[in-house]
């Protein structure tokens, strides 16, 4: 659709809780796509469905950010979802 703005697509390690999670919240409000990383996964569910609440697309996956092989999952993930990333908070 011509001057329609696609959402940003961003990355968000540290997801499950402290600055991570408000991070989380703070681009979700704006309307933005999320993709969550961290490795308490019941938390990181949890902000998850809060992010949902907004009415958003949100990606849940598990990481281990100190793996490499688990940072680059969660960015194939995000671009097999989205196509994109536009920003990458850790």
């Amino acid at each position: 659709m011509p001057g329609k703005r696609a959402k940003p697509v961003v990355v968000i390690t540290g997801a499950s809780s402290g600055i991570g999670r408000a991070t989380a919240h703070a681009f979700a409000k704006k309307g933005s796509s999320l993709v969550l990383g961290a490795r308490r996964e019941r938390l990181l569910e949890r902000a998850g469905e809060e992010c949902r609440r907004h009415g958003v697309d949100v990606l849940v996956v598990p990481l281990d950010a100190g793996d490499e092989q688990s940072v680059r999952n969660l960015a194939d993930a995000a671009l097999a979802r989205f196509g994109r990333i536009d920003v990458w908070v850790n």
